[in-house]
C-alpha cells in the first residue's frame, strides 16, 4: 500500500507584535482577544480530529513580565534602515505582563498548547526578525534566533522548527538555523507571487500585483495544484517543509469566497492523498479573531476532508519536525466517524 500523505498545519502566533506597523492597538484589540479565546477551541478541534499542529510564537510572547522581556533581549538588535520595522522602541508602551496586557504576552497560552498532546511549539524568531530588510545582518539574525531558543528553553521547550516572519527567507541564514538546532522551516511555494520580498518591494506596484494574485489563487487555480510528492523528496538542512495553502478568513466576511477557497483546498488535499505527498495548511492565529465561530466551522469542514482520507489510510497528520524525523503516527481521533459531517473524498 502507498505511503500515507501528510497533513501539516502550522500557525503564526504574534498577537499585536505582528500588527504594530499596520493597525492601532485600539482598533484590533477585540480581534486579538477573540483570537486568544479561540486557542482552547482550536486545541479541542485538533484533538477531535487527531491533528498534530505546529504553533510558532514570537519570542516576546514567552515572557511573563516586561522585566523578563528586557532581560531576554538579543545581544545585537537589527539595524533596519526603516526603523519602523524594529519592535524594540514599542517595548516602552507595553504593559507589565499578561494579566494587564494580553495582546503583548502569552506565556499561559504557550504553556497550554505545549501541554496538549501532539502539538509542537516552534519559533517565529524572537522579535519578528525580517531577514530581507535593508540594514539587517546575519549576525543580528543569529542573536535574535539565539534569544528565541533561550527564552523557550527556560520554559522547558526545545525549538526544532522555524516559521520566518512575513515568509522572508534568506537562504544564507539557514546554516545559522541548523547550528541553533532548527531542523525544519516552512518554505514558500514556488510560483512568482509567493516569492519573498522586502517590505519596500512589497509596497511597489509589483508588490500589489503579488498580493492580488495570491488572493485570486486562494479561490481559483491560478498557479495550479501544488504537492511535494514521494517523487520530489524533501531536501536540505534544515529541511524545507513548504507551505501549500494559507487558510484565509473568508468565512468571516463572504460565504461565496469561503466556499471557493474550500474547493481549492479540497483539490490540493486530494492531490496530496493520491500522490502520497504533503499538504501544508497555515494561517496566522490573529485571523481566528474575526468571527471565530464561522472560522472554526470552516476549518472543521476542511478537517472533515482530512478525516475521510485518514479513514481510508491515505493521509496522516504530523508536525513540521515530525516530517523531518519521518515518524509514523497511528493515534486515532477521539470522536467516532458517525459524529462527523464527513465529505467523502
Amino acid at each position: 500500500m502507498a505511503e500515507p500523505a501528510k497533513l501539516i498545519v502550522s500557525l503564526n502566533m504574534q498577537l499585536y507584535w505582528g500588527l504594530k506597523n499596520r493597525r492601532r492597538l485600539d482598533d484590533c484589540r477585540a480581534d486579538l482577544l477573540a483570537a486568544r479565546r479561540a486557542v482552547p477551541k482550536l486545541l479541542k478541534l485538533f484533538s477531535s480530529y487527531g491533528v498534530r499542529a505546529t504553533w510558532a510564537p514570537v519570542g516576546f510572547l514567552f515572557c511573563r513580565s516586561k522585566d523578563e522581556l528586557l532581560d531576554s533581549l538579543p545581544a545585537r538588535l537589527p539595524a533596519y534602515q526603516d526603523i519602523e520595522r524594529s519592535p524594540y522602541s514599542h517595548i516602552a508602551r507595553i504593559g507589565d505582563g499578561e494579566d494587564d496586557d494580553p495582546c503583548h504576552y502569552a506565556p499561559s497560552l504557550i504553556e497550554r498548547i505545549a501541554s496538549a498532546p501532539g502539538q509542537e511549539i516552534a519559533s517565529h524568531t524572537f522579535a519578528n526578525f525580517y531577514c530581507l530588510e535593508e540594514g539587517q545582518s546575519g549576525d543580528e539574525f543569529e542573536a535574535d534566533l539565539r534569544a528565541a531558543v533561550d527564552v523557550a528553553r527556560r520554559r522547558g521547550i526545545i525549538l526544532r522548527s522555524l516559521i520566518f516572519p512575513e515568509n522572508q527567507i534568506e537562504p544564507a541564514y539557514l546554516e545559522i538555523c541548523q547550528r541553533l538546532g532548527i531542523s525544519a522551516y516552512r518554505g514558500n511555494p514556488q510560483p512568482w507571487p509567493y516569492q519573498p520580498v522586502s517590505s519596500a518591494r512589497s509596497t511597489s506596484l509589483a508588490g500589489d500585483l503579488r498580493r492580488w494574485l495570491r488572493l485570486l489563487d486562494a479561490v481559483a487555480p491560478i498557479t495550479g495544484t501544488r504537492c511535494v510528492s514521494a517523487r520530489t523528496p524533501l531536501a536540505g538542512t534544515p529541511v524545507n517543509v513548504p507551505a501549500t495553502r494559507r487558510f484565509r478568513p473568508f468565512a468571516a466576511t463572504n460565504r461565496w469566497l469561503s466556499a471557493l477557497q474550500r474547493r481549492r483546498i479540497f483539490g490540493e488535499m486530494d492531490d496530496a492523498a493520491h500522490r502520497s505527498g504533503l499538504f501544508h495548511l497555515w494561517f496566522p492565529l490573529r485571523d481566528m479573531g474575526r468571527r471565530p465561530p464561522e472560522q472554526l466551522d470552516e476549518l472543521r469542514r476542511i478537517l472533515d476532508r482530512f478525516h475521510g482520507w485518514r479513514r481510508l489510510g491515505r493521509m496522516e497528520s504530523v508536525t513540521m519536525h515530525e516530517v523531518v524525523m519521518g515518524r509514523q503516527w497511528t493515534d486515532e481521533p477521539t470522536h467516532s466517524s458517525s459524529s462527523l459531517r464527513t465529505t467523502s473524498p
